[in-house]
């Protein structure tokens, strides 16, 4: 009976101990100001809640555990559970030092443990107000050492990212994205020819999906990716539900859309008569006639509108959201526009204690009706090619002028259809699993599919295609990835902890791409077929790939203060075969000096915070060459009635080797001013090894080129984050600057010279990599100069092209090069070949970015400034200005006198005479903000924006932008611009409407 007693007594003493009771309370800042949507977690459990649009929170938990509150840019507060009444108040966190970081690492990891530069983006800076079409653009601004670029004013928005400059040449600029733990496809290859770049995928990716994002920009950092992360990895993570009362959000927007600026044009009204200097008034039918600027027809004011819902909700174990978008915007090209619709759907579940599943998936479908430019009848290069004296409309009958021998630019507007439409899914299965104490396992499949139509229709009796063109092109891309890791935390010593992180992973790439033409098509305009019967050319490529590897990370934590990370991964890829496995090291340390004792002491009122940080490792590029190019392919083709094969103009190599890249990083973390402000400062230098170019082969081969390793480059360079706090209070201003300085230079290059890309692509051999260079720099004729560097003149006081001869130089690893030599005749005119040289630099000195937050009460205004200087621009728009009939320097010919006919016409074939000025100063956001708070059962609060896009730009360029990048995602083609569509500036007016 002794014995039972003292057993119910014990049963009992552990249901009161084990008892859980209701803890409530609010959360707030040091200003009072409650804090919504904070996070109120169970330590050691994935149990929690979120706090309400009050800063309320309930949650049920043992007493005497402990709950861990946190908060984005808030230090993380942990406090043992005593009553059921718990106000917490956060302290600012401008470094983020306590937040969770998950890319890059085998775990979750604090920021305060990493030796690498990885740097995060909240929703809260995307900035709700922005007029943004792609996440992409959203992240303009916001991290150092990042470079990320509008490519064209395309309404649908093509994008550029580089990180600590190029790491390759013949593979894309771009880094790995990854959304919620999925690779995705990221190109941006047109199904339509549009004369250049246009979309890249991000522009499926609704950016108010997005929660926050996370940026790894080095080797060292990224390292645990391996060779799929050589030029860094950007990890966006979608918003989730969160357990409560259901959350509704629902946001409507409507936007307008203008050219900023327009290129000069002839408004002379005189006329060149052939064969004779003389100028007369320009006469249309006899009559006195006028110059038109076709701009007025080719531009125009655009709209654009935006609805998105939002339901979140769930439990403890079950968490919810289900969000609907939809978003159309015109172009500010007339008759072009993007649309793009949007579901995504994500579950969190909580199986078992030891057991969570996650389950997403994201279903977009957007179209883009677009126009040509850069081809030869799109309106833009009409613009540049065309006379203006022109009436481009049409007659009473519709029919449109003949204007020569480029398009009429109104017809190409008004009968040219040009769309592109995509289908597109992206979902994923996560489990996570927690064996052990200590032993959690984490598995990941995502799968990225796509699917696109290309349409190009252009009628009969279109000027300058009188048998008109129909072309149809279809695209299929399926990727998938499969991720498996695991880690295992140990306690070696009080002081020393452990954590052991293993995985492996698998990514799968196919594509299929098949594309029918034909130059001849029906007589009904409103039929648009492509005919098989009458095909003229098309294609059927169809291409698969694959990327494996494991690897092993091993992190030391000791007291807290000082961590030690080693990692190594193998990594294989069939595009250069199984037995040319990689390896790729990594070390990293961090310490948080400012914990130590000493400095709590003595320096703690001075600098509140400083980490200090280094990291070394190694990466590289199994994926910057094209499917199949270890050996030389061939295409069939009909012969004597037989089907037979023939070469490809690319021949195989299998002795190549994937590209490396080393680097070495180091930097510090502090904050200061009672944590008012903070600082980030890193330096990196990077070496690439193996740099894989197309080499051009001679003839006698039977080929044109090959792929080879036969270059070496490095980067170096600085990246400063600058945050501060200068008023707290009713009133607060936040501030915060980005600096990124990087020095590319291509330290060797087999031959001393190769053009970066071929054909037209390469801007016809002006964009090239040579050594001692920066990659991608201009190379072109010049103008002749005398000793001073003054222009020689002829005698008509016109630029001349500078002639001369090469001198061979040999470099001291045994290549050589031709140096350009100018010659003079005895009267010092230039004399001998046209020369070439290095003529301008399209890489930056450095890039910034200055923004500002204002709150007061309910009110809220923003403004961010962005810049890029020291970077050159070859505008290909600007030398059609010195040849064409319509440009602007034949206007200045005719509107004085004293100056000779065809005075420009040099400079046409002077590079250097169209080489500009890319730098700029652009206000690039400005919005404010009133939130309107009701706090009613139905409705917490509107919170009404209202904001511009690419308001100013302060520059010295001639053209549309400066910011426009023809080449788009190409790695050495930059600074080019030839017909691009100019970014809009862009005003955008919503309502936030929170339930």
């Amino acid at each position: 009976m002794k014995q039972i007693t003292l057993l119910v007594f014990a049963f009992l003493s552990i249901t009161v101990f084990s008892q859980q009771i209701e803890v409530s309370g609010t959360i707030s800042d040091t200003n009072g100001n409650v804090i919504p949507a904070a996070n109120i977690l169970v330590k050691g459990t994935t149990k929690g809640v979120q706090s309400d649009f009050d800063g309320n929170y309930k949650i049920s938990i043992e007493k005497g555990k402990k709950l861990e509150f946190s908060y984005v840019g808030m230090k993380t507060l942990t406090k043992t559970v005593e009553s059921n009444k718990m106000d917490i108040i956060l302290q600012d966190d401008l470094l983020g030092l306590d937040e969770i970081i998950i890319t890059g690492t085998s775990g979750l990891s604090k920021r305060k443990q990493l030796g690498s530069s990885i740097s995060s983006v909240s929703a809260k800076d995307l900035s709700q107000a922005k007029a943004n079409v792609s996440i992409g653009e959203a992240l303009q601004g916001q991290i150092a050492g990042a470079k990320i670029n509008r490519n064209s004013g395309d309404p649908s928005g093509g994008m550029s990212i580089t990180l600590r400059g190029a790491s390759s040449i013949t593979g894309s600029t771009d880094p790995l994205i990854i959304i919620d733990g999925v690779i995705i496809n990221n190109t941006s290859s047109s199904l339509v020819n549009l004369g250049g770049n246009t979309q890249n995928r991000l522009v499926d990716i609704n950016p108010d999906d997005i929660e926050r994002v996370e940026v790894l920009k080095g080797a060292a950092a990224s390292a645990i990716y391996g060779s799929l992360a050589s030029n860094g990895v950007v990890q966006f993570f979608t918003k989730r539900g969160k357990s409560g009362k259901p959350r509704i959000t629902y946001r409507t927007s409507v936007n307008t859309n203008s050219i900023r600026e327009t290129l000069p044009y002839n408004t002379a009204q005189l006329k060149w008569v052939a064969d004779d200097p003389t100028a007369v008034p320009v006469t249309y039918h006899t009559e006195e006639a006028t110059r038109y600027n076709y701009q007025d027809y080719i531009f125009t004011n655009s709209n654009g509108y935006e609805n998105a819902l939002s339901i979140s909700g769930g439990s403890e174990k079950t968490k919810y959201l289900v969000s609907l978008s939809q978003f159309k915007n015109e172009g500010i090209v007339r008759n072009t526009d993007f649309s793009r619709k949007s579901i995504r759907v994500r579950l969190d579940q909580e199986l078992y204690k030891w057991l969570n599943l996650s389950v997403g998936s994201y279903f977009s479908n957007n179209k883009s009706n677009d126009i040509p430019n850069g081809t030869g009848y799109g309106p833009i290069t009409s613009l540049l090619f065309a006379d203006n004296l022109n009436n481009t409309n049409p007659d009473e009958y519709g029919n449109y002028p003949n204007i020569g021998w480029m398009a009429n630019p109104n017809e190409a507007i008004d009968k040219i259809k040009a769309s592109q439409e995509y289908y597109r899914t992206i979902s994923d299965i996560k489990l996570k699993m927690n064996l052990l104490k200590g032993l959690n396992l984490n598995y990941t499949f995502g799968i990225d599919n796509s699917n696109g139509e290309g349409l190009l229709f252009i009628p009969r009796r279109f000027n300058t295609k009188p048998d008109g063109i129909s072309e149809k092109n279809t695209s299929k891309s399926v990727q998938y990835n499969s991720d498996i890791n695991a880690s295992y935390n140990l306690n070696i010593t009080d002081k020393i902890k452990s954590t052991t992180g293993v995985g492996y992973s698998y990514l799968n790439v196919k594509d299929n791409y098949f594309s029918m033409k034909n130059k001849q098509v029906g007589p009904i305009d409103t039929v648009i077929v492509t005919n098989p019967d009458v095909v003229t050319g098309g294609g059927d490529y169809r291409s698969q790939y694959a990327v494996w590897g494991g690897f092993l990370q091993e992190t030391f934590d000791f007291n807290n203060q000082f961590f030690l990370t080693l990692a190594g991964r193998i990594d294989a890829s069939s595009l250069f075969g199984k037995d040319k496995q990689q390896f790729y090291p990594k070390v990293s340390a961090s310490y948080n000096i400012s914990d130590a004792t000493f400095w709590n002491d003595n320096l703690s009122n001075y600098v509140d915070v400083l980490k200090l940080r280094a990291a070394w490792g190694q990466t590289g590029s199994l994926t910057s060459i094209k499917p199949y190019s270890l050996a030389s392919n061939y295409n069939n083709t009909a012969y004597n009635g037989d089907i037979g094969f023939y070469p490809v103009s690319l021949k195989g190599n299998p002795d190549i080797v994937p590209e490396r890249q080393t680097e070495m990083e180091f930097g510090f973390d502090m904050s200061f001013l009672k944590s008012r402000a903070s600082l980030e400062f890193t330096y990196y230098s990077q070496n690439v090894e193996d740099l894989l170019l197309e080499r051009a082969l001679s003839t006698t081969t039977g080929f044109s080129s090959r792929y080879e390793n036969i270059g070496t480059m490095t980067n170096k360079g600085i990246e400063i984050t600058l945050k501060a706090t200068p008023v707290k209070g009713e009133f607060q201003w936040d501030f915060s600057s980005t600096f990124s300085k990087n020095k590319n230079n291509v330290t060797h290059v087999v031959g001393g010279k190769i053009d970066a890309a071929p054909g037209s692509a390469g801007f016809w051999g002006s964009s090239v990599v040579i050594t001692g260079q920066p990659l991608g720099v201009f190379y072109g004729t010049f103008i002749a100069r005398d000793s001073n560097g003054n222009p020689i003149l002829d005698s008509q006081g016109r630029y001349q092209a500078a002639l001369g001869h090469y001198e061979t130089i040999t470099l001291s690893d045994g290549e050589s090069y031709q140096n350009a030599v100018q010659d003079f005749d005895s009267s010092g005119q230039p004399t001998g070949t046209k020369l070439k040289k290095v003529i301008g630099d399209p890489n930056p000195d450095f890039v910034a970015s200055f923004t500002n937050s204002f709150k007061y009460k309910n009110f809220g205004f923003r403004f961010q400034i962005d810049m890029s200087q020291g970077n050159d621009v070859l505008s290909w728009d600007k030398r059609m200005g010195y040849r064409f009939q319509g440009g602007e320097f034949k206007g200045e010919e005719l509107s004085d006198p004293n100056t000779p006919k065809d005075f420009y016409k040099p400079n046409f074939g002077i590079y250097e005479t169209f080489l500009e000025d890319g730098s700029f100063v652009k206000l690039r956001e400005a919005a404010i903000s009133y939130n309107l708070k009701l706090k009613k059962s139905y409705m917490d609060n509107i919170l009404f924006t209202f904001s511009g896009n690419n308001l100013i730009s302060w520059d010295n360029h001639w053209g549309f932008d400066p910011e426009i990048n023809t080449g788009g995602q190409t790695n050495g083609v930059l600074g080019q611009q030839m017909a691009s569509i100019p970014i809009p500036r862009t005003f955008k007016l919503g309502a936030i409407f929170n339930f």
